[in-house]
């Protein structure tokens, strides 16, 4: 009896949980999140068509010039044909999300799959094309489905910010408050348009005020996901990648590391108390035992993200430089409106201070053991953010990462040359 009970698990682990594991958290055929280095988010909707709540989201849509991709159930596409050809003509998006809303856990590999054939040949006949995404419900799946995606030339879409509007008992402020208040750049948002019963009417009621405050906030809202947000990666990279983003987020906490609610930034910060021998700076700032400076940490996420939107290095060089011109002016105004004068200085540990070509910073070379986890950590970074991943250690450039101080007045006038 053990040794049958012991069997079931184990093929439950095999066949469903460790696949839902890896597919949610660290497949690199799975797109959870857009480009973050902008303040996009982006809109869906599962669960419809509905033959009412659709097309009145549609319009609210249309009247605000917003798209959004819809994950449409063949089961209702084949009930409401008319909802998906609106979906189509609206300039929206089409995602598969199955046939029938079955927990895909549970169902057997063959089951599963012509789930989402048999709603790709509903969808084809209705508009005369493939759905361009696809979404399992609750985002689960099971061994054999995990190899028919595998195989697909879409892509598969999650979501990194759940609305909550499917939710009973959930107010029409608290769905709003839940969205505009807990977005942030490259969120893929969901909602639902077809949810049991009349739940979905509370998603058209709330849709004009999340837009609205979206934008109030400077958020450009879309549901073209496009294929430069999609990244593929090997299953050691993405793994190392997972570990990062984890070990990153812990740093954070550790240091309280903060970091302002501005897309364009590419630095986060923290203050400190010097802990060292006296250092005198070009300009003559003394900065000694207890004094307290700002140490500087760089957005690697949102820095590996602007190549991308670039046809050349040069261009790409550019908006990095503007953009810690301006993190760097962002800084100097959180000092001010925070009382931090007794601050004294900047200090940072990076390769990129020729970018600036600056005569008035301070460089200063590491000792051995700092120098040897900052190569490590430079790695680690190329590996992690550069797109050919492990093959860029073979061919990268030898850098040597100082450890850079500018005086709080020095910044001033870096930030003022530049501005003017």
């Amino acid at each position: 009896m053990i040794f049958i009970l012991i069997l079931i698990l184990v093929l439950l682990l095999v066949y469903c949980v460790i696949p839902d594991l890896w597919f949610r958290y660290a497949s690199p055929r799975v797109l959870r999140r857009g480009n973050s280095s902008r303040r996009y988010v982006y809109f869906t909707f599962d669960d419809g068509p509905h033959p009412v709540y659709t097309l009145q989201i549609i319009n609210i849509l249309k009247k605000y010039d917003v798209r959004a991709i819809f994950f449409v159930l063949g089961k209702k596409a084949e009930k409401f044909p008319q909802s998906i050809r609106s979906i189509k003509d609206s300039g929206n998006f089409i995602g598969n999300h199955g046939y029938s809303h079955r927990p895909i856990w549970i169902l057997p590999p063959g089951i599963a799959v012509k789930e989402f054939e048999k709603t790709d040949r509903i969808i084809f006949d209705l508009i005369g094309e493939r759905a361009s995404y696809i979404r399992p419900p609750w985002g689960g799946v099971n061994l054999g489905l995990v190899r028919f995606l595998n195989k697909e030339d879409r892509q598969v879409v999650l979501w990194t910010l759940d609305s909550k509007d499917w939710q009973r008992g959930v107010s029409e402020e608290a769905v709003i408050k839940r969205v505009v208040e807990g977005v942030k750049p490259g969120d893929v948002i969901l909602f639902h348009d077809g949810r049991w019963d009349n739940i979905s009417e509370r998603t058209v009621k709330v849709l004009p005020r999340i837009i609205e405050g979206l934008r109030d906030r400077g958020y450009e809202i879309t549901g073209d996901l496009g294929k430069e947000t999609y990244e593929r990666s090997g299953i050691l990279r993405t793994l190392v990648k997972t570990i990062w983003e984890l070990w990153d987020r812990l740093f954070y906490i550790v240091t309280d590391t903060i970091k302002l609610d501005d897309p364009y930034m590419v630095l986060s910060f923290s203050i400190n108390r010097y802990k060292w021998k006296p250092i005198y700076l070009k300009d003559g700032t003394l900065i000694k035992r207890g004094d307290r400076f700002l140490e500087i940490h760089f957005l690697n996420d949102i820095i590996s993200n602007i190549p991308k939107t670039h046809k050349s290095p040069m261009g790409a060089g550019k908006e990095i430089k503007d953009r810690l011109i301006y993190s760097f002016d962002r800084i100097l105004k959180y000092i001010e409106e925070n009382d931090l004068n007794d601050v004294k200085a900047f200090h940072g540990v990076t390769v990129l201070y020729r970018m600036l070509g600056l005569d008035n910073i301070d460089t200063f070379d590491l000792n051995i053991f700092t120098r040897f986890f900052v190569n490590l950590y430079e790695k680690l970074i190329l590996v992690i953010y550069h797109p050919e991943g492990f093959k860029r250690l073979r061919h990268r450039r030898k850098l040597s990462p100082k450890s850079i101080w500018i005086s709080r007045n020095a910044m001033r006038s870096i930030v003022k040359r530049y501005r003017r």
